[in-house]
């Protein structure tokens, strides 16, 4: 019960950091700042995934293995991951935002962001190592710090009339220096720091060798939420406020299925692992039905709730990314049993297809039907990855995928 406790408070700090301060930030920013706001945390967090390339289950290993040792070696890794983050992505965004003709206006800021990210990245290293051994209270305190840090933040900067795209951005990257040097001294005290293991390149990229699935899938999946943030950055600028703001509804949806997911995984191999399978189930079914009924049904309503008198616009299309959100959580309970069977390499396989398929029904349908165009094309490769996985689960589980089968 502790122990689910913490969780829960971490989560519910998670939340409030990460998706109601944005619904905030379109309250104090004007329509032209939230959306780029949005997008550039999009992009960094591109990033994020990028520069842990799957190394957390290593870390789990490591851990549930008790070779300690190992946690060293792998922060040295992680350091090298980081770097090339920083280096790949601020390359990247160097083309975009020139191909925009915005590197005053946003790429500087974006690097700024970038380099927090990288922050981040290591103090979620120092992090899971905590997370692992069950010693939740350390991750409850560290994201209670950062993200209701965050929150007062901004409430400062709303009491001065100080909002805006540099000073909130200002706001994170003290707050994630911060939160880097508190995980940092917690991740000190242990012995794992006496260890200091020579790595050789050849030991490094047996490391990145053995993350590496884990880290495409995971990239690949995030570009699939990514890609149409990018093109409406590129193509439609005047509407990215909006469009950021179905994004963030999506992503908050993302982040209750992904509380399910954690809960529920490790308890799949258990002694009652039939009767979690029918609950994880059962709530997902639950979830995307509560998201449907709300946002298909009160569109107007839930946009006033989150965003009060801005963003009017994502109205008209609020039914779209319902669907989007409902799909995100099939993707993800499907994605999970897969794991579970042992055949996380077919995630990758149905999001690369998602990916492809999307870019190439954006091409034909955007043309003519702008915003609605890229939704479709968005649904459609959703569409197309769950049914690859579902097809893919009936065929190792037979008519028991549904409820989880046995596991590989």
């Amino acid at each position: 019960m502790k122990d689910f406790l913490f969780n829960g408070f971490s989560f519910f700090a998670r939340f409030a950091g990460n998706s109601l301060v944005f619904f905030w930030l379109a309250r104090l920013l004007n329509e032209g700042e939230f959306g780029r706001l949005s997008f550039l945390f999009l992009l960094a967090n591109f990033a994020l995934v990028l520069m842990d390339f799957g190394l957390y289950f290593l870390v789990v290993e490591a851990v549930l293995r008790a070779r300690y040792f190992r946690i060293a070696a792998l922060l040295r890794v992680k350091y090298i991951t980081s770097a090339a983050g920083l280096v790949l992505m601020g390359g990247l965004g160097f083309a975009l935002f020139s191909l925009r003709g915005q590197l005053s206006g946003d790429y500087l800021p974006y690097m700024l962001l970038l380099f927090s990210t990288a922050m981040l990245a290591l103090t979620q290293h120092y992090l899971y190592h905590f997370r692992v051994q069950g010693r939740y209270h350390i991750e409850t305190i560290g994201q209670t710090f950062y993200n209701f840090g965050i929150l007062l933040g901004i409430a400062f900067l709303a009491l001065l009339d100080a909002a805006s795209l540099w000073t909130v951005i200002g706001v994170f990257v003290l707050l994630r220096l911060l939160m880097l040097l508190m995980s940092k001294g917690y991740f000190s005290r242990l012995h794992l720091e006496a260890h200091r293991p020579q790595l050789h390149w050849h030991r490094i990229s047996v490391y990145l060798k053995r993350s590496s699935l884990y880290g495409v899938t995971a990239l690949v999946g995030y570009a699939l939420l990514l890609l149409d943030s990018t093109l409406m950055y590129v193509l439609f600028p005047e509407q990215l406020a909006m469009y950021q703001g179905g994004v963030r509804i999506v992503l908050m949806v993302m982040m209750l299925t992904e509380v399910l997911t954690v809960f529920y995984l490790p308890r799949l191999r258990g002694e009652h692992g039939d009767t979690h399978k029918r609950y994880y189930l059962v709530l997902c079914a639950m979830l995307a039905l509560a998201v449907w009924l709300l946002l298909w049904g009160f569109p107007d309503q839930v946009i006033r709730l989150l965003y009060g008198q801005a963003l009017e616009g994502l109205v008209q299309y609020l039914p779209y990314f319902s669907v989007v959100a409902i799909l995100r959580i099939g993707l993800g309970y499907l994605g999970t049993l897969l794991t579970f069977h042992g055949h996380h390499r077919v995630r990758l396989h149905a999001l690369t297809l998602a990916l492809t398929a999307l870019l190439l029904t954006a091409g034909l349908l955007m043309p003519g039907h702008g915003v609605a165009g890229l939704l479709v094309s968005v649904i459609v490769g959703h569409l197309i990855a769950c049914s690859y996985q579902a097809w893919w689960l009936k065929r190792i589980g037979g008519y028991r995928f549904l409820s989880g089968g046995q596991a590989s």
